[in-house]
Formats: structure tokens, C-alpha cells, sequence
């Protein structure tokens, strides 16, 4: 589970066996001090805007092995274009395996390079739950 991940201890709601927000503050695993929860009184039915379905995903982490196939002309817009979609800082996360990809931003990923006319193989691929 990620830090400061918010939480709700709606015991009302029709979907809390499937959403991770609920999961996660059933859990016990959260270790802040202070956590930010979804206030009940605002619960809106099946229409929780906070809804998060707990689910598995393949996860992508790192990058770096693709880039030593790419031409060193197209490198640098290569990865231009992909820190101007993600942030810098939150591209190096990523491309240095400290966050992980969701299958979403691993499709962009892979459009990016396919426009460049390479292939991207992500470092590891690891099956967990998509929490963000």
C-alpha cells in the first residue's frame, strides 16, 4: 500500500468489499500518524467519486535496458517526450524502476518508442495490485 493513502471507514457502502480505499483502512497496514479519510457524511451511493477497484495488474518497472538500442539522434527527444507527459522527476521514478508503470502508462510507453521505431521491454514486470 502506498503512503498517506486515503482511506474510508464507510461502513454504509454498497461497494466496500471491492474498493481499495476501504480494504486499505480494513487492513491495518496503514502506518502514518495522521491519514486522510473520506468523510461518510458525504457518501453518495454507488456514485463514489473515490471508488477504487481492487484489482491485480502486471506492473512495469524500469526502463533503462531499452534505451541502449535507441540512436543516440533520437534519445534525447525520445526522452523528451516522455518527461513532458510524466514530469521529470516522476520519468526517472519510473525509468529507474522506483515506481511502478500501469499497464496505461505502459501503452503511452510503448507508443512513444514504437514512433521512434523501437521496441520497449520494461526491466521486470511484476503481477500487484494497482493501487493509484
Amino acid at each position: 500500500m502506498p503512503e498517506h493513502y486515503l482511506l474510508c471507514f464507510n461502513d454504509e457502502c454498497s461497494q466496500a468489499d471491492s474498493c481499495l480505499h476501504r480494504l486499505a483502512a480494513q487492513s491495518g497496514l496503514q502506518k502514518d500518524e495522521v491519514v486522510m479519510v473520506v468523510n461518510p457524511t458525504r457518501f453518495c451511493g454507488m456514485k463514489c467519486k473515490y471508488y477504487k477497484e481492487n484489482k491485480v495488474a502486471m506492473m512495469a518497472y524500469g526502463m533503462k535496458d531499452s534505451f541502449h538500442d535507441v540512436k543516440a539522434d533520437h534519445i534525447a527527444s525520445q526522452r523528451n517526450t516522455l518527461i513532458n507527459h510524466f514530469g521529470r522527476g516522476s520519468y526517472y521514478l519510473r525509468r529507474n524502476g522506483l515506481h511502478a508503470i500501469t499497464p496505461e502508462e505502459q501503452q503511452y510507453i510503448a507508443s512513444v518508442f514504437r514512433h521512434y521505431g523501437y521496441e520497449i521491454k520494461f526491466d521486470l514486470m511484476k503481477e500487484e495490485t494497482q493501487w493509484l
